[in-house]
């Protein structure tokens, strides 16, 4: 009910806006084009503005004219209304494109200076491991399943940071950035956890 109520009065006042806009685009044309004839013209005109300035302007004759302006008023008025909307659309489209291409150049740094510094010292640990397993000793599984597990952290955030910006399925909004991820720290998490 309330939402009814809320859409009549956006219509009335939609219907109202136009109204105005008729009527004032109507008058205002209609003035400028008959001053602009009183004046420019050189030839015989039969206006009266000094003596009769309101029966010379709006007299019957004169009302199809100031209807055609009038039209003519909310047709321009709808036509930049309807422009506003696409530039305020696009102009919103392009902010959140800048913001999401923001955070995958923050990301790829940030990935950067990761592998950088953890994958390294990652992987010396995963080597160690590697290298106990071939030579038949035993490894602690509290040392093996969180070097996995940052591995294969490292590979997702690698994996947005620098495949999918370049491809098909690349992520328009941040959101879908943090989902994209999520989904694959728990595929990951998941798919490991199974194969144990």
């Amino acid at each position: 009910m309330e939402f009814q109520n809320k859409q009549r009065i956006q219509s009335f006042l939609i219907l109202l806006k136009l109204v105005a806009v008729f009527m004032i685009g109507s008058i205002v044309m209609h003035l400028i084009v008959m001053f602009l004839d009183y004046f420019l013209l050189t030839g015989p005109i039969y206006l009266n503005l000094r003596e009769n300035f309101s029966d010379s302007m709006f007299s019957i004759a004169m009302l199809p004219m100031m209807g055609a302006y009038g039209l003519f008023s909310i047709v321009t008025y709808s036509m930049w209304a309807r422009m506003k909307k696409a530039l305020l659309l696009a102009q919103a489209e392009e902010i959140k494109s800048e913001k999401v291409e923001a955070v995958l150049k923050s990301m790829q740094r940030i990935t950067g200076m990761l592998a950088e510094h953890i994958a390294t010292h990652n992987a010396e640990i995963m080597n160690w491991v590697e290298f106990r397993k071939l030579n038949g000793r035993p490894v602690s599984e509290k040392i093996e399943k969180p070097c996995n597990k940052i591995a294969n952290a490292l590979h997702s955030l690698s994996e947005i940071s620098f495949i999918f910006p370049y491809s098909k399925n690349r992520p328009y909004d941040v959101a879908e950035i943090e989902k994209i991820l999520q989904n694959k720290l728990s595929r990951r998490t998941a798919g490991k956890a199974a194969l144990s």
